[in-house]
């Protein structure tokens, strides 16, 4: 007889209340779930949406601190709750996991010999501002087409080994581009992360454009900082910083080039997000420049990231 292994799932929740509930009820379908830690702060209205879940399902319980974290410390103090669980589920707020999804994410790392399984993120929503962010940010996760060698799988719904987890050093505290560090911190260990063939989540980015420019240019901010903790790849643009500006037209084509492998449906979803993509990526750059230019930069920004 094989010996029961425990999964916990840990939520970083920050301002999500519109969001939450959802995600909370794909996870009460997961049966090989023990308990559901949402991580937040006690000033946060995504504590109250999470106290009132915990009515419903004595799995859930809030881990509610002083004041608001980045993810990547949010998902460590879940990780410091979890107690002795043989799998940690990483789940951001605003997903949703298709059902049976942990048991299948399950299967397939431990039949692969993976340290982490990261499941394919499909768009939920089909606005213009919607979809351009999930190509910007998830187009190689969407599993549709085999991505570049050196990309790895975001920690947006997650399913890694708690002891390998632990021996990594967790996720750096920082938001957005954790997940990068951390998957550069499990290759350093000689273990294998992978994306999934099968199982889905469904991500809902916020509907703002404003919102969309300021979250980009987080995303270049942190990721020239990742990269300056790692050798990831597009090291090479952080140690010779007036390259950075090279990256606009490099993303924009490797975009244009990804969609075309989709076809004719690939070429008109280009056509229409084109304004807007090119905008993303303008705002990705400047802030991927000048967390280039300053090493103290995603340090220094932080707080102010969070208020």
């Amino acid at each position: 007889m094989t010996a029961r292994t425990t999964c916990v799932a840990i939520v970083p929740a920050r301002r999500a209340e519109a969001t939450l509930e959802r995600t909370l009820e794909s996870l009460r379908l997961q049966d090989p779930i023990a308990r559901i830690l949402v991580v937040t702060s006690a000033d946060d209205p995504t504590a109250e949406v999470a106290r009132r879940c915990v009515e419903v399902d004595p799995r859930i319980e809030v881990v509610a601190g002083p004041a608001a974290l980045s993810a990547g410390a949010a998902r460590n103090v879940g990780r410091d709750h979890a107690g002795d669980a043989d799998f940690l589920l990483f789940i951001d707020a605003d997903c949703s996991l298709d059902a049976g999804g942990v048991a299948a994410l399950q299967r397939e790392l431990c039949g692969r010999g993976l340290a982490s399984i990261s499941a394919r993120v499909v768009c939920d929503g089909n606005g213009v501002v919607a979809r351009a962010r999930h190509l910007l940010e998830f187009k190689e996760a969407e599993g549709r087409h085999a991505a570049p060698p050196a990309w790895l799988p975001p920690s947006t719904t997650m399913l890694c080994r708690a002891e390998v987890f632990d021996r990594a050093g967790g996720f750096p505290d920082m938001w957005p581009g954790e997940d990068l560090v951390l998957m550069h911190r499990l290759q350093r260990l000689g273990c294998r992360v992978g994306l999934s063939a099968r199982v889905r989540t469904h991500h809902r980015h916020p509907a703002g454009f404003a919102e969309m420019l300021a979250h980009q240019h987080r995303l270049g901010l942190t990721s020239a900082a990742a990269r300056r903790m790692t050798s990831v790849s597009g090291a090479v643009f952080v140690r010779y910083r007036w390259l950075a500006p090279l990256l606009l037209p490099a993303r924009l084509l490797r975009i244009a080039a990804w969609q075309l492998r989709s076809g004719f449906s690939g070429v008109v979803a280009l056509t229409q997000l084109s304004p807007v993509l090119l905008l993303g990526l303008v705002w990705w750059t400047a802030g991927f420049v000048r967390g280039a230019r300053d090493a103290e930069a995603c340090v220094g920004e932080r707080l102010e990231l969070l208020r």
